[in-house]
């Protein structure tokens, strides 16, 4: 049994955390498992778009416990979880392809970071979102363009509803829980019929400044958002697009 399982129909691709058992706890070999699937998205390029979840009962419950045991016996884990993080690509943060995460059930530590780092979030009702680490005597930061307060509630322990998550705007969407995975390839769906290259740079654009240690001056966003768009004016996908707008026909897309 493979502990991340990727598919991939067509342009879309679907990552799965395989360890419902154990609530999709992330151990060394999951957070392989997980670098290895996320760089084979990233180097696919006719890979457009993914969708990333947990098989189960839960998203994940974060961080195997493991971990834990190995750090009471002294082995840096920290160390090590956070060097693997590093070299996974959309963990890390620097993965420029679109992605959509469906939760279900518990997103706890780092299952929470996990969804955070994907574009768009839907999330079944009985999902609920927690960072424990202050309970722990460890600490974790984000804002992830948050209001202060609730990034300030989230760090600080407390548990999070899917409605709360959807009311402060940290999710787009919560659905029944058996209609999850529906709804997000309803709006992987939506996504794919979109010019892929003026997708791929508007979220880019987006993804740069939600991980910018500072916020660019506007007139640099407007500059670059600028030049992004005169480029894609220049692409195939550009001119089939307008051209089945103006014939009321389906586009053919080909990322060029």
């Amino acid at each position: 049994m493979s502990l991340v399982e990727y598919e991939k129909k067509n342009h879309l691709v679907t990552i799965t955390m395989n360890r419902p058992d154990k609530l999709n706890a992330i151990n060394p070999d999951m957070l392989t498992a997980l670098r290895e699937s996320w760089i084979h998205y990233r180097d696919d390029e006719d890979a457009w778009l993914a969708i990333f979840t947990g098989a189960g009962k839960a998203f994940s419950a974060g961080a195997d416990k493991i971990w834990f045991e190995k750090s009471l016996e002294g082995q840096d884990s920290l160390g090590i979880f956070l060097n693997s993080i590093k070299k996974d690509p959309y963990w890390s943060g620097m993965l420029d392809k679109p992605t959509i995460v469906a939760i279900n059930g518990y997103a706890i530590g780092a299952g929470l970071d996990l969804v955070l780092r994907a574009d768009l979030r839907v999330a079944a009702q009985s999902a609920t979102f927690q960072q424990p680490e202050v309970g722990r005597g460890n600490i974790v930061i984000f804002f992830d363009n948050l209001p202060c307060a609730i990034a300030a509630e989230i760090i600080s322990g407390f548990r999070i509803t899917a409605q709360r998550a959807y009311d402060v705007g940290m999710i787009n969407k919560v659905v029944p829980d058996d209609k999850v995975m529906d709804a997000a390839m309803e709006m992987a769906e939506e996504l794919l019929s979109r010019v892929p290259l003026a997708l791929f740079h508007a979220l880019k654009i987006l993804r740069d400044m939600k991980n910018a240690a500072t916020l660019f001056p506007r007139h640099l966003i407007d500059h670059y958002t600028t030049e992004i768009s005169k480029g894609l004016t220049r692409t195939e996908d550009h001119k089939e697009a307008v051209a089945a707008f103006l014939k009321k026909k389906k586009p053919v897309f080909k990322k060029r």
